[in-house]
C-alpha cells in the first residue's frame, strides 16, 4: 500500500484524499482568470489527464498556456506540477474510477472487447504469479475445520463477499454473512473466537469498519483470510492469509474476475475436503429445491 493511501490509527486516510484536487479546484475556481480557468475545467472534467500528460500537454488540450498551468498548479497549493501530479496519482492507486483515463480505449466495440478479455487475462496470470506463499490448502483446510466461517465485505466487495458466503454456504453449515439486512457489523462478530474464521473480503477504496472488524478478530483470537488487491497487504498485516488478487482491468472501474476465480476455487476445493458429507448437503438442498419448486 502506498503511504498515501496508509490508513491512520483511526482507520482514516493521512492525506487529504482523492478528491483533493477538485476541491482544490473548486475553492479557488471564482477567482481565477480566464486562462487558468480553462485548464482547471479540463482537469474537472478529465482528472486523470493529470497524472498522465505534461504541463504542456495540459495547455495543448486546455487551450491555455504552459504558464498558466504552472500559475493555476501552485494557486491550488503544490509546491510544484510534480507534486500535484503525485496526488493525481495517488488517487489512481488509490481505486477512484475518476482517476483512471478511457480516452485511450480502442475504437469499436470489437476491439474494446477483445482490450477488455485481454486486460482481465493479465489481471489472472498475475494473480496467480502472486499465489505462491498463500498456503491455501491451509487456509481451505481451516475452513473445514472451523466451527463459524464469517464473511464480511463492505462497497463493491459486499459482492463478493456475498458470492463467497453461497458458495461456502451449499457446503457446509455455519457459514454466515455480515453484517445481514437490518444488523450491525458488531452482531455478527459477536462471539467468535479461536475456534472461528473469519473471511474478510477488502478491495481498495475500504471503509473504516474493515479495518475495526480486522482488529476486533484480532483480539479474539480468530482465524483471519483476507482477499484484497495488492495495495491491502500492509493493511493486512498480523492475520493468517492474505490473498492477493490484482484488479486493474482495462476500464475505468476495477475488475474482479481474479477475485472470483478465487473464491470459486476455494469453494471447489473445500467440497473436495469435505468429500461424502459436502456431497449429502448438496444433495438434501437439491431436494428442498424440488419440493419448493424455488428454481425454473
Amino acid at each position: 500500500m502506498s503511504a498515501a493511501s496508509t490508513p491512520g490509527k483511526s482507520g482514516k486516510r493521512q492525506n487529504a484524499g482523492p478528491s483533493s484536487l477538485e476541491r482544490r479546484i473548486r475553492g479557488s475556481y471564482e477567482g481565477l482568470p480566464n486562462s487558468e480557468r480553462l485548464v482547471a475545467d479540463l482537469l474537472l472534467d478529465f482528472p486523470s489527464h493529470l497524472a498522465t500528460h505534461s504541463a504542456t500537454e495540459l495547455a495543448r488540450l486546455s487551450g491555455a498556456s504552459k504558464a498558466a498551468v504552472t500559475r493555476l498548479v501552485q494557486r491550488l497549493g503544490y509546491q510544484s506540477f510534480a507534486q500535484a501530479r503525485a496526488d493525481a496519482r495517488n488517487a489512481q492507486q488509490w481505486g477512484s474510477p475518476i482517476y483512471v483515463s478511457a480516452t485511450d480505449a480502442p475504437q469499436g466495440t470489437h476491439s474494446a472487447i477483445e482490450a477488455h478479455v485481454a486486460a482481465d487475462l493479465d489481471v489472472l496470470r498475475k494473480t496467480l504469479d502472486g499465489l505462491a506463499q498463500t498456503r491455501l490448502d491451509e487456509l481451505v483446510t481451516t475452513l473445514h475445520d472451523a466451527r463459524r466461517v464469517l464473511v464480511i465485505g463492505h462497497r463493491n466487495s459486499a459482492l463478493l463477499a456475498t458470492y463467497a458466503r453461497g458458495q461456502l454456504g451449499l457446503l457446509r453449515a455455519g457459514v454466515e454473512l455480515a453484517p445481514m439486512h437490518g444488523e450491525t457489523l458488531a452482531e455478527g462478530l459477536f462471539g467468535l473466537g479461536p475456534q472461528d474464521v473469519l473471511l474478510a473480503v477488502g478491495f481498495r477504496r475500504r471503509v473504516p469498519a474493515f479495518l475495526s472488524a480486522l482488529e476486533v478478530a484480532r483480539n479474539n483470537g480468530v482465524r483471519i483470510a483476507v482477499l484484497t488487491d495488492p495495495s491491502g497487504a500492509a493493511m493486512a498485516r498480523n492475520v493468517d492469509w492474505v490473498i492477493p488478487c490484482h484488479c486493474r482491468g482495462a476500464s475505468m472501474f476495477d475488475s474482479y474476475v481474479a477475485a472470483v476465480s478465487l473464491i470459486n476455487f476455494l469453494a471447489s476445493q473445500l467440497a473436495l475436503q469435505l468429500g461424502a458429507q459436502g456431497r449429502a448437503r448438496l444433495r438434501g438442498i437439491e431436494q428442498l429445491h424440488e419440493e419448493l419448486g424455488d428454481l425454473v
